[in-house]
């Protein structure tokens, strides 16, 4: 029986304690792939940034981009079953995400959103300055702890101005200067100015710059039309704009199953296009009488 096999066979725990044998199963996996994992986020993270934030509910790794497809078939081969395809699972079409009866739910991203404009790059600075922390009875590897702090800041651009303020205190403002300096440096050599400078209350500071609109949007959690314009207003070049314009008409069919429970039929798609094109009017509507009021 091998390592995994023996903590599949666990009893129910405590969450917190499973989140940890996670990551160990999900290192054991990764391990006899022979793919290149970083744990992030959640109870992989130092407890200088953890301390007094709501407690994590699932695993994130971010995989060496090479080893994304490899580490994907352990997965599925190990019994997780997957909800969401890398495609459809957010805006930046970054992370697929799989759940065990045992172990829950793992986001497996291919890319960190904020840090994603080469991601072989990332991976690779990131991976460079790896720390080892054990658990599960298992040695895991995570980002340093600067690199730690650049990707709760990053995340905290896309969660939300009020909803990630406690984690942008935690990451940003408790930091020394020398700490934010470093973190400033990394976000330079990642590409993640942008919403390194939102989240951080410096919009002004990237105002036309590439995507600033979007992690603006994201930050004031507007609605989804908002942030489909957003994105339109960012692209550059016919080709882009097109790309967008077809992925908004589109109606996400791993979200649609699982509002649903089960696999939509072509009535549910297109029942939800026909929805969607609908509130998306009305919210156009509304936006236009707003200004023509104000």
């Amino acid at each position: 029986m091998t390592f995994y096999d023996e903590m599949v066979s666990a009893p129910e725990i405590p969450m917190a304690v499973r989140l940890r044998l996670a990551h160990g199963a999900l290192q054991a996996l990764a391990d006899h792939a022979d793919v290149r994992v970083l744990h992030v986020k959640g109870v992989a993270w130092d407890p200088a940034l953890t301390r007094g934030r709501r407690p994590s509910t699932d695993c994130d790794l971010l995989v060496d981009p090479a080893g994304v497809e490899a580490m994907v078939d352990a997965l599925e081969g190990a019994s997780w079953q997957r909800m969401t395809t890398f495609e459809h699972g957010s805006v930046f079409a970054h992370a697929a995400t799989y759940y065990h009866p045992v172990w829950g739910t793992v986001d497996l991203h291919r890319w960190f959103p904020g840090l994603h404009r080469d991601p072989a790059a990332t991976f690779e600075a990131l991976w460079s300055e790896r720390v080892l922390v054990e658990h599960g009875g298992r040695p895991i590897a995570v980002p340093s702890l600067i690199g730690q702090r650049l990707i709760m800041l990053v995340h905290a651009a896309r969660t939300g101005r009020h909803e990630a303020s406690g984690d942008v205190e935690r990451a940003w403002h408790s930091a020394s200067d020398d700490k934010r300096m470093a973190v400033e440096a990394l976000a330079r050599r990642l590409d993640a100015v942008v919403p390194l400078a939102i989240a951080t209350g410096r919009e002004g500071d990237v105002v036309g710059l590439p995507q600033a609109r979007l992690w603006t949007a994201l930050h004031e959690h507007e609605n989804s039309t908002a942030v489909w314009f957003a994105r339109l207003r960012d692209a550059r070049g016919v080709r882009e704009h097109v790309a967008v314009l077809w992925s908004a008409m589109h109606v996400n069919p791993d979200h649609l199953a699982l509002r649903l429970g089960r696999v939509p039929t072509r009535v549910d798609l297109a029942r939800d296009w026909v929805g969607r094109l609908g509130r998306a009017g009305r919210r156009v509507l509304g936006s236009s009488i707003g200004r023509l009021r104000g």
